[in-house]
């Protein structure tokens, strides 16, 4: 018997092994679902981190300073109708942008980003009123302007080349900006991961005096995953040299707050980046990731065409959405000049599908000026990854939180209520680390709630296969000796029931059939066993009213408990009832005989056809005491049984009811378990063989006044 328990463990502990293994192989070959399904949970979570998401009243909203110019094909088809501009078709002339920028220059605002695609010449001829020239001296002529450019070639493109050869390889040999970082990187590895070949196809005679910022949002082939994060620096190499260049963001930053000259070193410690006031965490990657604001118009984008009107009209207003604005509106704005034409500056962000690039730029410019401002009270962190160490090791006390709810679950139900929400727990703890202001952790969820819900449901197979077995096993233990209500409890609640070997304060009742010999003398053999059936089966029914638990059957006489295995404050006082009422469905069974046609007994079988010789006599003896309860028997044969000093009292003091002719006879101890005194008369003590204990005895007088 042991052989076979300790083979079904092993059996559940190998396919719990190959479970894990085949688990552990599944995640590892398909890492890249699982890589999609976590982006996925990233856009939810982004989404409800936004303005108007759980915890959006505790932190800054889009900044109402931040202006976006926008250029659209709406814009272009307007423009090119209307007589008033007069304008060629697109693209337009530089002037037009020269003039635009002075216009707005002249309302005073703190940075001018221009978001706009010049890489080719338009006038060749160079000279001081040439298109590209007058654009030239017009950028040259502001301090606060930032210029996009874009990188082209990303390190892991030429890694191979020859750095001092590398311009070769491209047709337009102009550096971006004479004016560049002069940083100091700690990592290394960051150092590395932002690095970039690269070349740019804008003139140097746009950037002697203006700040670059690179605009480059999507960095590698997977467009969707890129838009959530924004590149701080880059590194351009020329010949022998690096140079770093700051994002559009960063520039902005610079620019505004008149900070990060080429004379001053700019430092990434630990990888947050650290520019007076502000500090921005980036990953190893160097970039930071996104904290969105609003689901695709969270800034306001003014057409173009109504400053282009208002600027041909001389007025001082412009008209935006049927209202008229002042051109002070400007004063001391971010104003972003871009291009939004569709599907080419849309891209499907974690807060909206179809989000123009210029609300993802003006969304990064607001993080790295409000939520990198250390002195900011409501500023939104940058987010940051757990660990990989960390999050393995949340993932396992999650595991293990699991399996620890499953072993002290009491039922199934509890069971998998436990495991549900435990599984729940991990996902609100990533939901409120990822939006929550204080902390703005991203916790992966996808890999994590993998190995938690397998181990979930591995876990609550194993427990519902387990109570299986053990409420089979109550079943087959107490199946005929306890009732089906008691029963019924068990087989719910097995958890309760301890079906090891114990000891147990039990009460115990014997109750014996003492003319049993003489009555069988009387009937015939099959006459007989129908007669004793019919009265055990009314002991029976007596006793299981009670809740009282049969121990065995032996002969003339039957031995029950109360305390096992259901224990309840008034086991004595339901053994005392239920032999009470034994003797009264005994007497009444007595009465009944004489309405007994024994006519149909053959004469020569009975001397004497007197119904008094069939009367039941049962002899009924109640102790309560500690008892030895458990599986007794050999390893073939065994069963459910109650031994101990307990038990030899009530075989003793039975013997007692038969020797001097007493009906009920009770100790001491069950008439101490009572909350009520009842009549019962002092018999005197006993004692067993081979023992100094006394125990006092006393005949129930209640059932003899009930029958009087």
């Amino acid at each position: 018997m042991n052989f076979k328990v300790e083979y079904v463990n092993k059996l559940k502990i190998t396919i719990t092994v190959l479970l894990v293994i085949f688990l552990s192989l599944f995640a590892y070959f398909f890492q890249d679902i699982f890589k999609i399904i976590e982006n996925r949970l990233i856009d939810v979570r982004s989404y409800l981190s936004t303005d108007g998401g759980l915890y959006g009243s505790k932190f800054s909203h889009a900044d109402k300073d931040i202006i976006i110019v926008s250029v659209n094909d709406l814009t272009q088809y307007e423009a090119a109708r209307s007589t008033e501009l007069n304008l060629t078709r697109w693209p337009w002339s530089r002037v037009v942008w020269a003039k635009l920028i002075n216009f707005i220059e002249r309302q005073n605002p703190k940075v001018l980003i221009v978001d706009l695609n010049f890489s080719n010449y338009e006038d060749m001829s160079r000279n001081y009123t040439s298109p590209d020239m007058i654009l030239a001296d017009t950028l040259g002529y502001y301090d606060n302007i930032v210029l996009a450019t874009a990188l082209r070639s990303p390190y892991s493109e030429t890694a191979n080349y020859d750095s001092s050869k590398i311009l070769d390889y491209f047709s337009n040999p102009y550096s971006p900006s004479g004016d560049t970082l002069n940083m100091y990187i700690d990592n290394k590895t960051l150092d590395n991961n932002i690095s970039y070949y690269a070349h740019t196809p804008i003139p140097n005679i746009f950037t002697n005096s203006t700040t670059m910022g690179v605009t480059n949002l999507v960095t590698t082939k997977n467009r969707d995953e890129n838009v959530r994060y924004s590149q701080p620096v880059y590194k351009l190499i020329k010949g022998n040299k690096e140079y770093y260049l700051p994002s559009i963001a960063l520039a902005t930053l610079m620019k505004k707050e008149g900070i990060g000259k080429l004379a001053e070193e700019i430092p990434i410690e630990n990888n947050i980046l650290k520019i007076g006031k502000h500090r921005i965490r980036l990953d190893n990657n160097g970039q930071a990731l996104i904290n969105w604001h609003g689901h695709g118009s969270a800034y306001m984008d003014i057409p173009v065409n109504s400053l282009l009107l208002s600027m041909v009209r001389g007025a001082k207003y412009f008209e935006f959405e049927n209202k008229k604005y002042p051109l002070n509106f400007f004063n001391d704005k971010i104003v972003i000049i871009t291009q939004t034409q569709t599907s080419t500056e849309t891209h499907n962000t974690p807060v909206a599908k179809d989000m123009t690039d210029a609300q993802i730029k003006a969304t990064i410019i607001d993080n790295y000026l409000n939520d990198s401002d250390i002195t900011n009270k409501c500023k939104r962190p940058f987010l940051k990854h757990i660990t990989p160490y960390k999050g393995i090791i949340l993932t396992v006390c999650f595991c293990a939180a699991i399996i620890f709810a499953m072993l002290i679950a009491t039922n199934m139900s509890l069971a998998f209520i436990n495991g549900l929400l435990i599984c729940l727990a991990y996902v609100i703890l990533s939901l409120l680390l990822f939006c929550h202001p204080k902390f703005r952790i991203i916790l992966d969820m996808a890999m994590p709630l993998y190995f938690i819900i397998s181990t979930f449901l591995i876990s609550f197979v194993l427990k519902a296969h387990h109570e299986l077995k053990r409420k089979r096993k109550i079943e087959k233990i107490f199946g005929n000796l306890v009732s089906e209500n008691v029963l019924k409890q068990l087989v719910t609640k097995p958890h309760r029931l301890n079906l090891k070997s114990s000891v147990q304060k039990v009460t115990v009742m014997s109750c014996n059939i003492s003319n049993n010999l003489q009555i069988s003398d009387e009937l015939p053999p099959e006459k007989y066993v129908e007669l004793i059936n019919s009265v055990f089966n009314e002991i029976e029914k007596i006793i299981f009213k009670y809740n009282g638990t049969i121990n065995r059957f032996v002969g003339n006489s039957v031995l029950v408990y109360w305390g096992y295995p259901i224990h309840s404050r008034k086991d004595s006082e339901n053994a005392i009832k239920a032999g009470i009422e034994i003797a009264q469905k005994i007497d009444e069974y007595n009465l009944s005989l004489n309405k007994i046609n024994f006519d149909e007994y053959d004469e020569q079988t009975f001397e004497e056809k007197n119904p008094k010789n069939f009367s039941i006599d049962v002899k009924i003896a109640i102790n309560t005491g500690s008892a030895l309860i458990g599986q007794i028997g050999s390893s073939n044969v065994s069963d459910f049984t109650v031994l101990g000093t307990t038990v030899d009292i009530v075989e003793r003091i039975e013997n007692i009811c038969t020797e001097f002719g007493k009906q009920i006879i009770v100790t001491q101890n069950t008439l101490d378990q009572l909350d009520s005194p009842i009549p019962a008369e002092y018999l005197g003590q006993v004692r067993l063989k081979n023992s100094n204990e006394k125990v006092k005895i006393f005949e129930l007088k209640l059932y003899q006044q009930d029958t009087d």
